[in-house]
C-alpha cells in the first residue's frame, strides 16, 4: 500500500519533473512517500533516489518538518493598521495597505497637494508624509 501524499506535494513534484529539476524515479519516490521533494531536488535531474551517490538513510519521508521550521516565521502574523487611515488590520511583514488602499491614500495626497504643496495639514501622519515623499509627490 502506498502512502498518501498531499495534493500540493503531488502538484509540486509534477511541476519539478516538467521543469527537469528531478528525475522520473525521484518523482515516483516522492509520490510514493519514500522521498521528500526537497531531497529529490537536491539529487537533481540526473540522479535517482536509488543511485549509489544518494545520501542513504531509511528512505522514508520524515514526519517532522526540517530543523528550523518548528516555529512560524516571526512577524508573519503581525497586525498593523492600514496606512490609508481606514484603521483596518493589515497582515504581513512588508504590507502597509489593504488591497487598493494605496491608491486611496495616493489620490487623497494628490488632491491635498493642490491646496497645500507642503502637506502641512495635521490630518496626515508622518508615515503618510514619508509615503508621499517615497512616491515623489512632495
Amino acid at each position: 500500500m502506498t502512502q498518501k501524499v498531499h495534493h500540493n506535494t503531488r502538484k509540486a513534484a509534477d511541476t519539478a519533473l516538467a521543469k527537469r529539476l528531478i528525475s522520473r524515479s525521484s518523482h515516483e519516490a516522492v509520490l510514493a512517500g519514500t522521498l521528500t521533494l526537497a531531497e529529490a531536488k537536491e539529487l537533481g535531474h540526473e540522479v535517482g533516489p536509488d543511485a549509489p551517490t544518494s545520501r542513504g538513510g531509511s528512505g522514508a519521508a520524515t514526519e517532522r518538518p526540517p530543523e528550523g521550521r518548528e516555529r512560524p516565521q516571526e512577524d508573519a502574523g503581525a497586525l498593523r493598521a492600514c496606512l490609508c487611515g481606514c484603521r483596518e488590520p493589515v497582515r504581513g511583514k512588508n504590507s502597509r495597505f489593504l488591497p487598493g488602499h494605496d491608491m486611496r491614500l495616493f489620490g487623497e495626497l494628490k488632491r491635498n497637494l493642490e491646496k497645500d504643496p507642503l502637506l502641512r495639514n495635521e490630518r496626515f501622519t508622518d508615515e503618510q508624509k514619508a509615503y508621499a515623499k517615497e512616491r515623489k509627490l512632495i
